[in-house]
């Protein structure tokens, strides 16, 4: 350490080398001096002028991909800096792929943090490319990074942090369900209305002669001008069906607790209905009766088939954890003025009480065709009217435990394989 005492310790042996005239212990104290004198403002310096930026190539991925994470580090003054230790929090649930030196490949490791050393130039800027694997779904913070330099020796080192917000969401495992017997005519895809409900101006079907009460807008221009009489276009009854999916968080009798691999074959689930009506052009809306961390709010997303509608619908299903905020009955209740008529319901949970049935069999009775995807190992006892999907791990009919074999073989979620 330089100190007081070191100082003059070179001050003594200079003024020695000079009264004896004794160069080359006069050269060695200058030379000293000087080493002493870059190694002070070295370390004064050190972190001085020390930009740190993380970026990810894509801030968004599902759960099992992977993407780059790219750190630069730039030494913005015109000192170098002769060590820089870079310590940057690594969250649980991600994983770096790193070259493995004596296997010849890659192999993947879950590191505390990001440990990097670097030697910079003056005004040198330096980039690292990482591999970053999302292993759970989750929204992952990235919130600040420890930066260590010290003098030229090593004898002394300082420390700092250096907020640098950033995030990667990974989105819940999401897999193909042509094989889940919804009440569709193909799967998340589009319905035959049992009534009417609105007709769908992209489905022509036919045309004929206009009666009182038809509507002027569809009135067909070039057959009434080529018959001499008013025509009107007939639609196909076949309508843009709406679905909309509530989640149940609560996976176990204690609100407080949750069963992990339920709780995650109901999101995946949840997910992958969603990806895959949104894909056959259908409307889908959210209801869970929780949200986020830190929140008391139960999460609630229109139903819509815009661009940005399944971006948002995953978005609000990764960082959701096992605790719920209000009973699944609750919230089929006091969602359900704000359902667009006729919209198709599935419920998805773990937890099938009377309270869930007589909400769905309320939600029945003002229109909206139920259906209840269960999870768990017991059958539940259901009235006649509702369509029951079950997703056990026990159920030696194949024809009945379609959602678990799609699930259960491709997330393998559960403790307990697959029985066939």
């Amino acid at each position: 350490m330089i100190g007081e005492m070191w100082w003059m310790l070179l001050l003594f042996l200079f003024i020695l080398s000079v009264t004896l005239r004794y160069d080359v212990l006069l050269f060695s104290t200058v030379l000293l001096a000087l080493a002493s004198g870059a190694s002070l403002l070295s370390f004064r310096t050190c972190l001085r002028g020390v930009v740190y930026r993380r970026r990810f190539k894509d801030g968004h991925i599902f759960c099992g991909e992977e993407t780059d994470m790219t750190i630069e580090v730039t030494n913005a003054k015109p000192l170098p800096l002769a060590w820089l230790l870079i310590r940057d929090r690594f969250p649980a649930g991600l994983s770096l792929i790193v070259d493995d030196v004596a296997g010849g490949g890659q192999r993947e490791t879950s590191p505390p943090s990001l440990r990097d050393m670097l030697v910079l130039r003056r005004y040198e800027r330096v980039q690292r490319t990482y591999r970053v694997r999302g292993n759970r779904r989750g929204v992952y913070a990235f919130d600040s990074v420890t930066i260590t330099a010290g003098n030229l020796f090593g004898l002394e080192h300082k420390s700092a942090r250096l907020d640098n917000v950033d995030r990667l969401v990974v989105y819940p495992k999401v897999v193909p369900v042509e094989r889940l017997d919804l009440p569709f005519e193909r799967p998340a895809g589009q319905v035959r209305a049992r009534r009417r409900i609105v007709e769908d101006p992209l489905r022509l079907a036919s045309v004929r002669e206009y009666v009182p009460g038809d509507s002027v807008r569809y009135i067909h221009w070039k057959n009434t001008a080529r018959r001499n009489q008013l025509q009107t276009k007939v639609f196909d009854p076949e309508a843009s069906h709406v679905l909309t999916l509530f989640v149940d968080l609560q996976t176990s009798h204690d609100p407080y607790s949750a069963v992990s691999e339920y709780l995650e074959l109901v999101i995946s689930s949840a997910a992958s209905i969603a990806v895959r009506a949104l894909d056959q052009r259908q409307a889908v809306g959210l209801c869970v009766n929780g949200g986020p961390p830190e929140t008391h709010h139960w999460t609630f997303i229109p139903p819509g088939r815009h661009p940005r509608q399944g971006t948002q619908i995953l978005e609000a299903l990764a960082p959701l954890e096992g605790f719920r905020t209000l009973p699944l009955s609750q919230l089929l209740v006091r969602a359900m003025p704000v359902l667009p008529y006729g919209s198709t319901v599935l419920a998805i949970t773990a937890r099938t009480t009377d309270a869930v049935l007589m909400s769905l069999l309320a939600l029945e009775d003002a229109g909206h065709p139920v259906v209840l995807l269960t999870v768990g190992d017991r059958r539940p006892v259901l009235p006649e009217q509702s369509r029951l999907i079950r997703c056990d791990r026990h159920n030696n009919r194949p024809a009945q435990a379609l959602f678990s074999q799609v699930f259960l073989q491709e997330v393998l979620y559960l403790s307990s394989p697959l029985t066939n």
